[in-house]
């Protein structure tokens, strides 16, 4: 692994997916990988996260930006933890491979989302609190690059 973290801060974020997006940054302070590029140019980036809080979900693409740079983005694998309901966690899942980087330089890459097909009451979700209380917590924002 060259970089990663699992972002799981303690208020729940949700990101809109109520209107088509371009790839948007999902935070640049606590989602911003540092790396320096292998020596064959290629990483592997992974994603994982979840969307909730409708009974129709949304398609969203998940991927990297250098700036305002898509360097990378792929459709998730979704996978429904139950019956779709409000309540149901859509698990994300993305794995692709980023090639022709420049060997030995230093980046800095955002996690990113984009919305193709919007869903009015859903959000992409991460963090939350560690209670007793159902359906306020979301769990990390996974974002890691690996040397491909």
């Amino acid at each position: 692994m060259l970089a990663g973290k699992l972002y799981d801060p303690a208020t729940a974020v949700a990101k809109s997916t109520a209107a088509l997006l371009a790839m948007t940054a999902l935070d640049t302070v606590n989602l911003r990988l540092s790396f320096t590029v292998p020596s064959n140019g290629r990483v592997m980036v992974r994603m994982a996260s979840v969307v909730s809080g409708g009974t129709v979900f949304p398609q969203v693409l998940l991927g990297v930006l250098e700036g305002a740079t898509v360097r990378g983005r792929i459709a998730p694998t979704q996978v429904v933890g139950g019956t779709a309901l409000a309540t149901t966690f859509l698990g994300l899942d993305a794995l692709f491979v980023v090639t022709g980087l420049t060997p030995a330089v230093a980046l800095n890459w955002d996690a990113a989302y984009g919305v193709e097909t919007l869903a009015a009451t859903s959000n992409l979700r991460y963090g939350g609190p560690n209670n007793a209380v159902a359906n306020d917590a979301w769990g990390g924002f996974a974002f890691e690059v690996w040397d491909a």
